[in-house]
């Protein structure tokens, strides 16, 4: 028996090579979008969970172990500084979709803010007024639903220097301009989180 050698067709090199359909712009806005409205919704009941735990714990306060002795709340300048950076980032990123011109910017801006924040933060927990080691309900909910935070929003920020990387002229943050607007509904959801934790924690 001979061997026979199979040529197989060449492909031509005009044969466009098909993409798959979630990269076509439209349908990638798309499911960006249900993407990141099943995110903020899983997130909103992981932080419910934490608001729960502290007026719970508030009102049961058992054997006093809500305040223990020498429990008392750290600064309220720094939870102010904290959350306001936390905004100012989420606030500025979505002027930055908004602006074509000053878009890279005013994402340095917004990523300069998220840092403050961080920094803020770190600094707060080398300053509070307990030790998180003594236990009780208070530094138990504080160290939690604000070290939590914070983890978020760094992976935040990561997620936003991938941005500027894209930001240059035909990049993704320029051809699915309205997909990446996407991502300052996740900044919005965490700056309103932060809101919330510095009113409840430092005035409930």
């Amino acid at each position: 028996m001979k061997n026979r050698m199979v040529n197989e067709p060449a492909t031509p090199a005009s044969v466009a090579v098909a993409q798959s359909p979630e990269w076509v712009p439209g349908m990638d806005h798309r499911l960006t979008v249900i993407g990141t409205r099943i995110l903020i919704g899983a997130d909103a009941f992981f932080y419910a969970a934490f608001f729960f735990a502290f007026f719970y714990l508030r009102a049961m306060n058992n054997n006093n172990d809500w305040m223990t002795h020498g429990v008392t709340q750290p600064s309220r300048t720094l939870g102010a500084l904290i959350a306001l950076f936390m905004i100012v980032t989420a606030v500025v990123y979505v002027a930055a979709m908004r602006n074509a011109l000053r878009t890279t910017t005013l994402l340095w801006v917004a990523f300069v803010s998220g840092l403050l924040a961080i920094g803020f933060q770190v600094y707060e927990y080398q300053h509070l007024g307990f030790d998180p080691q003594q236990g009780g309900g208070y530094p138990s909910v504080f160290i939690g639903l604000t070290g939590s935070l914070m983890i978020q929003f760094a992976i935040a920020l990561v997620w936003l220097v991938t941005h500027i990387a894209q930001a240059g002229p035909g990049r993704d943050l320029v051809t699915r301009r309205a997909t990446a607007v996407q991502f300052g509904n996740v900044l919005l959801f965490l700056a309103g989180i932060s809101l919330i934790t510095y009113l409840v924690l430092f005035f409930v």
